[in-house]
């Protein structure tokens, strides 16, 4: 019997983790009951020069695997089949003789997006707004995203097939979010929330989610992040998705009670202020359990 851990969203550059940070969440996770650990996607915006480096510093602690994120993908050109040891996409890992984890990338397909009613806006506009506001831009991609989608959720019901032959019980860990249930629109009450609207699109994949509710009998959970809201678990279609990235450290409700209870605006800027941040990293030293709370999913296997 063993005990998997399932983080997202860790972005070890933008909240400024160093090596040591991570040897302390790799521990607190460990304590708390993890025999291995798996992280499904956005790691860090330099991959090629400091991944190899996260994920041995975390495998020191215990096992560590990783799916990419789109922050990953930002400097690499090797997307789909990394070298890196420990980097699993659509690579099942048998965590006993009944348990899979089936970890993979995932992408978007625009199946999310939204105009200024319920109606899905032609891809064109959403492709327009993603070059035009989206970091994704940035990552080089052969095929179109709509394309890229449908080719996994092709590979995705093929394994699954086999898993579901085999009395397989699967957890999937992606990047991408593969439910709308998890997406908040704004009201299109100016252009600004129009575009957000849209860039829904940019979120996940129907495609992907309406594959995996078919194999209710063998998925039993879906781990996914992006979205960077901690909402827990919902139960669609018998299956259990879950959503509990870390995020970035202005997003933690840690983060706002700090710097509530030290007088300080909600949108206080650490890197100004040294003596603050350094309080601050401190104190978040001291309390794991809040910065991390509601922040990873555990699987007994």
């Amino acid at each position: 019997m063993g005990k998997l851990a399932i983080i997202s969203d860790l972005h070890v550059d933008i909240n400024k983790f160093t090596l040591h940070d991570l040897l302390e969440i790799g521990t607190y996770i460990k304590d708390a009951g993890a025999t291995r650990l798996h992280i499904a996607g956005d790691i860090t915006n330099h991959f090629s020069r400091e991944g190899n480096e996260i994920i041995q510093t975390l495998n020191s602690i215990l096992p560590t695997t990783f799916n990419f994120g789109n922050h990953d993908m930002l400097d690499t050109n090797n997307i789909e089949n990394n070298k890196t040891p420990g980097f699993l996409n659509f690579t099942p890992l048998n965590l006993n003789s009944d348990t899979v984890l089936l970890p993979f990338n995932g992408w978007y397909d625009y199946g999310f997006a939204r105009g200024e009613t319920d109606e899905q806006p032609p891809d064109k506009i959403v492709a327009d707004y993603k070059n035009k506001y989206w970091i994704d831009k940035f990552i080089k991609r052969s095929e179109s995203d709509p394309v890229i989608s449908q080719k996994q959720a092709m590979h995705l019901i093929s394994l699954l097939d086999d898993f579901q032959k085999q009395s397989k019980r699967v957890i999937i860990a992606t990047h991408f979010v593969p439910r709308q249930e998890f997406i908040m629109y704004p009201a299109p009450f100016d252009r600004k929330a129009v575009t957000w609207r849209a860039l829904g699109g940019v979120l996940g994949s129907k495609k992907i989610g309406d594959v995996i509710s078919n194999y209710s009998e063998t998925a039993t959970d879906v781990v996914f992040g992006h979205i960077h809201a901690r909402d827990g678990v919902k139960n669609i279609n018998n299956i259990n998705w879950h959503c509990r990235p870390i995020g970035y450290r202005y997003e933690w409700s840690f983060t706002k009670k700090w710097l509530s209870s030290h007088g300080e605006p909600q949108n206080f800027h650490f890197a100004k202020h040294p003596e603050e941040q350094a309080a601050f990293v401190q104190d978040m030293h001291r309390n794991w359990d809040e910065v991390l709370d509601n922040a990873f999913t555990m699987f007994d296997y």
